[in-house]
């Protein structure tokens, strides 16, 4: 499958292509319109088609561009599947794309929203007490620093790598799983429900009213096997929802470590499709080593912050390649490997 057909260079033109194989289509098509603007006051929204008959009781819900600059593989999966659909689903079984669930993001080339949330860490209970991250206040000034170059920025590197070697992998990984305190720092979770968390639970009922089972797929990029779409589901080892997710999507689905990255996007689907049985799934998708992600974050996070007045247009590339590789090889195995997972979502849902 040519690949590069369904890559596009950024977000409108990303959306110009869901909406025009969307349109070939048909379906059910509802437009989110978000109250900020992109790049050169571009209008922004997230969109979410429905395939399939409203009254659906099965229904995989497939989802883009959750942290923004991510979006680039999630569309291109979803754009390929809509060319090779033919039109016809099973019997009772709808298919739901959100495309851009960050739109600010995927439009400013930023994994978090426009209010600096990572949407990803958000879907919590926000009228109850928020987390506080220890590990986190232990590495965010040498995580979040202000500065992209000089003696402050390599002290900071030194002493964060330093960090990593006391702490251990698994504690750092902890230490960025989300915080609540620190509203300008990364990997900031809230203290309210954001825009797109408010848009996915009103969507998603109007979409799917009638759902008993729904498969729901986040597609990420950044961590992992470069090219490989790794599996990791939200459900607790042993449980029926993971040994359900272990059977629709392989025997190497990881599942949910409790401490870290809670707050996710399929939170808000559990919730808002009430009755329902929902099935969640990770798709990370690797690119390049976490050492080579980790200083694209730092200097994206840096330059919104504080420096916006040199010319980003470097550090915005290889923030963007971080999340997607400009390489026809690696695009071509997203493109097989979600397409892969639709497939097996769907032959599940029938089965069950």
């Amino acid at each position: 499958m040519a690949s590069d057909s369904h890559f596009r260079p950024d977000y409108a033109a990303c959306r110009e292509h869901f909406l025009n194989l969307s349109n070939v289509l048909g379906g059910e098509l509802m437009r989110a319109i978000n109250p900020a603007s992109g790049p050169d006051g571009l209008e922004l929204s997230t969109d979410f088609l429905r395939l399939g008959p409203t009254d659906a009781e099965r229904a995989l819900i497939l989802v883009s561009g959750t942290h923004g600059a991510e979006g680039f593989a999630g569309s291109a999966i979803q754009c390929a599947w809509l060319a090779a659909h033919g039109g016809q689903l099973p019997d009772n079984l709808a298919v739901v794309m959100v495309h851009g669930l960050n739109a600010f993001g995927f439009a400013h080339l930023r994994r978090v929203n426009e209010n600096n949330v990572d949407l990803n860490r958000n879907f919590i209970d926000h009228e109850a007490d928020h987390p506080h991250n220890d590990g986190y206040a232990k590495v965010a000034h040498f995580l979040a620093v202000n500065r992209l170059d000089g003696p402050e920025r390599e002290a900071a590197d030194k002493e964060l790598l330093r960090l990593g070697v006391e702490m251990g992998h698994m504690n750092i990984m902890r230490a960025i799983g989300g915080q609540y305190d620190d509203a300008e720092g990364m990997f900031y979770g809230g203290r309210v429900p954001s825009w797109s968390n408010r848009a996915l639970r009103e969507y998603l009922p109007k979409m799917l009213p009638n759902v008993k089972l729904a498969a729901y797929v986040d597609i990420h990029t950044g961590l992992g096997p470069s090219g490989y779409g790794s599996p990791m589901c939200y459900h607790l080892p042993k449980s029926a929802d993971y040994n359900l997710a272990k059977a629709w999507w392989g025997g190497d689905v990881t599942a949910a470590a409790a401490k870290i990255n809670h707050g996710k996007t399929g939170v808000g689907a559990m919730e808002a499709l009430m009755g329902a049985r929902v099935i969640c799934l990770t798709l990370e998708f690797g690119t390049l080593p976490f050492d080579g992600i980790l200083p694209a974050l730092q200097d994206e996070h840096a330059w919104w912050w504080h420096h916006r007045d040199r010319d980003g247009s470097t550090i915005k590339a290889n923030f963007k390649a971080a999340f997607c590789r400009d390489d026809r090889e690696w695009e071509s195995q997203i493109i097989e490997r979600g397409l892969q997972i639709v497939a097996t979502s769907i032959e599940g849902l029938v089965k069950n």
